[in-house]
């Protein structure tokens, strides 16, 4: 007798809806599954961290704000006209008295003082003076000594190092050659670098408002006008027109200025300052730089700002801030304005030029931005590099810390000048 089993409705029913609940189940576990290799989630200005130092990018970001706002530099003063007007008047005199510079002249004058990168000068010479305590202002004033325009002047490079060069008075007459006969080297008539610059230091008149130093290559004069002292820094040079045939491939190369600067901005002229190798000049694009850093962005100018500041006492021995400038302008180079004209990025772009600086002490090597084949670090013997490389890797693993003394030393130059202008404005002060 065969017997046949039936199942229940029930069961039947229990079956189905497990088999429902496992399929919707696979589903919606296929529905919410991450796909495969998924895209990491951009970094968080909040939660950004340095890598290196594990500073959070917010802070650095913040501090070099705090830097900006605190910096004591005076920007815009009546008596800023003042000192300039005192200055020229001094030159004036200078002329009056010795009869060198030519009669008709062109100054150029640069916001900040030699300490701040504004020219390519030996650190080594150039003794530090304080803002607040030695100055509220600072400019860098270029004294042609000798206009070379509609001169046949050839630059002997040959016997100089690179970048470097010397110059013959012979191309511009004997007047010329008798004038500065008493500063001039060698049987063909070169002019010296530096006793043009114990000539020009010398030749300023005594003024009981005005504080002459010599510093290197550099003449500082301290203009006191009212309750603010002025500081320029002086130095001759001699100019020439256009743009020297040593540097000439190098214009004819794409570069990130293009279409923002004329071709007299970029290359209309450039200028021989003195230098402390061997009594020769060093070749300078002062007036092309001045164009250059009014275009550069304004995150990576607030960067180079906060690297100079953070850098300033602990650079010695042949580097200074115009290194860390030149490696600002070849940033410009290889990264699009877009990335560093974003405020958020001037913490990357400080950290960004520390990093280029090391480098290039550990390779020996920073070019000229006009002259790549010139390297700015030629000359600094491996001792001195290495010595180098180890005060900025300080500074790199611990950027808040020296951002901090930063600002610190901002208050204190403000505190310094307030004191003075106080003292000043006292009826009992002397």
């Amino acid at each position: 007798m065969k017997v046949v089993r039936r199942s229940s409705p029930l069961f039947s029913l229990s079956l189905l809806l497990s088999l429902f609940i496992l399929l919707e189940s696979w589903g919606m576990a296929s529905l919410f599954r991450e796909p495969p290799n998924p895209k990491p989630a951009p970094a968080k200005p909040l939660t950004d961290l340095d890598f290196r130092s594990g500073a959070r990018i917010e802070e650095i970001n913040q501090l070099i704000q705090e830097y900006e706002a605190r910096d004591p530099g005076v920007r815009d003063a009546p008596e800023l006209h003042r000192a300039k007007d005192k200055i020229f008047s001094l030159l004036g005199q200078v002329q009056k008295s010795e009869g060198k510079l030519p009669p008709i002249n062109r100054y150029l004058i640069l916001s900040g003082g030699a300490q701040r990168g504004t020219i390519h000068v030996d650190p080594g010479t150039l003794c530090p003076l304080s803002a607040g305590g030695d100055y509220d202002a600072d400019f860098t004033l270029l004294v042609p000594v000798l206009n070379a325009a509609g001169v046949p002047v050839t630059l002997d490079m040959k016997q100089t190092p690179p970048g470097h060069a010397q110059i013959s008075l012979q191309p511009f007459g004997p007047e010329t050659l008798t004038r500065w006969s008493d500063c001039c080297s060698g049987d063909e008539a070169h002019l010296s670098a530096e006793l043009v610059c114990e000539w020009l230091s010398r030749s300023f008149p005594a003024d009981a408002d005005v504080r002459v130093e010599r510093r290197g290559s550099v003449t500082s004069l301290i203009v006191r006008v009212g309750l603010r002292r002025v500081l320029y820094d002086v130095l001759p040079v001699v100019a020439f027109k256009g743009w020297p045939e040593v540097a000439q491939s190098w214009l004819a190369q794409a570069h990130f200025w293009d279409g923002k600067m004329t071709d007299e901005e970029a290359a209309g002229s450039f200028y021989l300052i003195p230098s402390a190798s061997f009594g020769a000049w060093r070749l300078a694009f002062s007036a092309s730089e001045l164009h250059l850093r009014r275009i550069l962005p304004p995150p990576l100018l607030r960067a180079l700002r906060a690297a100079m500041a953070m850098l300033g006492c602990d650079l010695r021995g042949g580097l200074g801030p115009y290194h860390l400038f030149t490696l600002a302008l070849w940033s410009c180079e290889r990264l699009p304005s877009s990335y560093l004209g974003r405020d958020e990025n001037a913490a990357h772009a400080l950290l960004g030029l520390l990093d280029d600086l090391s480098a290039g002490l550990a390779h020996r090597r920073l070019p000229s931005y006009f002259l790549p084949q010139w390297n700015l670090l030629e000359g600094l013997a491996r001792p001195a590099l290495e010595g180098l490389a180890r005060e900025v890797a300080w500074v790199r693993a611990d950027p808040c810390r020296f951002l901090r003394r930063a600002v610190e030393g901002a208050k204190e130059a403000k505190r310094l000048a307030k004191a003075f202008r106080e003292r000043g404005a006292s009826p009992t002060a002397p």
